[in-house]
């Protein structure tokens, strides 16, 4: 007599060999379950991190400078930090920005990190899920039984190429979402380095304004004490060099929230901070502007398009793998007992279906949910199509725009008002208008370059927008306005 416990249920049984006559030889059945264990473990996924990384790193539309590392020990983490080092010892240009974020970065290391957590989950999922063993011994008088339990589940062998075809899918998302938080953390410290540069440019002229127009105040003031002014045209001045040393409170800080960004994003700390130095002028208007067609990337390369594509089939696969496990699950158990009754040895062996019948829950509205995940993954996969081509049509636009305007601001607007200064020098000088003539004349200059400055800024921020999105990874980007404030001044005074 024994008592075996399967699935929480004690199962009398006092059968014997060869009492399972008709029925399938449990050995067979082990041989069976024992081919399926070795093919699943010859066929078994797994993540290729380390190729994955290799792969983007030669991705010069994704890796902008640098290399990408997974620092997994310290001695690669000093390297890190040495070459780190080494570019916080010069000014620090755009590429040099990327690279130092990809050396120096915890959040970058903890995005690869995470990463590689997701690839493994998702070739755990096509392993096969390991048996059961139980082992008991009971006595009952003088015979001594000896009980050995293996059970699997039927479901999981049935459905293991499925299961395996699925992580496939899952490991090339895995891929896409590798290359694409590279991107994103890549074009993350480029548009930070830009806002940076641009706000100590900024800073510079608007300090510069402020000084010449400190000095119109000054003058005003002894003048207005001379009797040689007016009171209105003294305030005037006065109130000019009071909106600039607004401006210039207002530059400032946009200096230092710049730059604390950028530092938060290269992952610097201590010393380190006070060593960053970034240029103050920002890169030159190119030329020509950017051609469409050299940005038209494959659609199927795209990585919104791939990950869209991506989790459509995923949501197919995981349909056929789930569907039979909504009708029910079954358990193969294999039994083998040895029996010692007062030194008389015998052995039985057999086997157990286990099937959840389906009486209370037959399982549809779990398909239900399963289908219509798949409706909605479609939807997307198509809506994503449609994005991607609109949006790429209006970063363009705006691309166009932003060149246009920067252009006007460099070929046009500010030679004018150079111009216009130096004939302003030349009718002070011939004595024909006053000092403060001279001095407006060098305001409106000072705020020609800097609405020339915004649209250069904006002109730089639609190119790395219009490349995201060409690559399937829009970033948010707000262009600046062109200094309204002091073009309002302009026309006032």
């Amino acid at each position: 007599m024994l008592l075996r416990l399967v699935a929480g249920k004690f199962i009398r049984e006092n059968q014997k060999i060869g009492q399972l006559k008709g029925k399938m030889d449990s050995r067979n059945i082990t041989r069976a379950v024992m081919f399926a264990v070795s093919v699943s473990i010859v066929g078994c996924s797994s993540y290729k991190f380390d190729q994955n990384v290799e792969t983007i790193n030669q991705d010069s539309n994704i890796v902008y400078a640098g290399e990408v590392i997974a620092a997994r020990d310290n001695a690669q983490q000093r390297v890190l930090n040495e070459r780190a080092r080494l570019l916080l010892a010069n000014e620090l240009s755009e590429s040099n920005a990327v690279e130092l974020m990809l050396a120096k970065s915890p959040a970058f290391q903890s995005l690869l990190f995470e990463n590689l957590v997701e690839g493994s989950l998702a070739a755990q999922s096509a392993r096969i899920i390991n048996p059961t063993l139980s082992l008991e011994r009971t006595v009952h008088g003088t015979e001594t039984e000896f009980g050995r339990f293996l059970t699997f589940g039927l479901i999981d062998l049935a459905t293991l190429p499925s299961r395996q075809a699925y992580a496939d899918l899952a490991l090339n998302r895995a891929s896409v979402n590798l290359e694409s938080n590279i991107y994103t953390a890549v074009t993350d410290v480029r548009l930070a380095w830009l806002n940076a540069v641009a706000a100590e440019n900024r800073f510079s002229l608007v300090e510069n304004m402020t000084i010449g127009l400190s000095a119109s105040a000054d003058l005003a003031k002894r003048m207005k004490q001379a009797g040689s002014m007016t009171t209105v045209d003294r305030i005037q001045q006065q109130l000019l060099f009071s909106d600039a040393t607004i401006m210039l409170a207002e530059a400032k800080q946009k200096k230092l929230s710049t730059r604390e960004d950028l530092i938060r994003l290269l992952g610097l700390s201590g010393d380190e901070i006070e060593r960053l130095r970034v240029p103050k002028d920002l890169t030159d208007i190119p030329d020509e502007p950017l051609d469409l067609a050299s940005l038209v990337k494959n659609f199927e390369e795209r990585l919104d398009v791939k990950a869209a594509r991506l989790d459509y089939e995923q949501s197919l696969q995981s349909l056929g793998i789930k569907n039979i496990s909504t009708y029910t699950d079954i358990e193969l158990g294999l039994r083998s007992d040895r029996i010692d009754d007062d030194g008389s040895i015998s052995t039985k062996r057999g086997f157990e279906l286990e099937v959840t019948i389906p009486v209370f829950d037959w399982g549809d509205l779990q398909r239900e949910a399963l289908h219509s995940n798949v409706m909605a993954q479609r939807s997307n996969f198509e809506q994503t199509a449609v994005d991607a081509a609109s949006q790429l049509r209006v970063a363009y636009s705006a691309y166009r725009t932003a060149f246009d305007i920067a252009k006007h601001y460099q070929n046009e607007i500010v030679p004018l008002q150079e111009t216009l200064l130096d004939e302003a020098n030349y009718n002070y000088n011939g004595m024909i208008i006053g000092v403060f003539d001279l001095l407006q004349a060098g305001v409106d200059k000072s705020s020609a370059e800097l609405r020339a400055l915004d649209s250069k800024h904006n002109l730089l921020m639609s190119s790395l927008s219009l490349h995201s999105v060409a690559i399937g990874k829009p970033v948010g980007v707000t262009p600046n306005g062109l200094s309204a404030s002091v073009a309002k001044q302009d026309e006032e005074h």
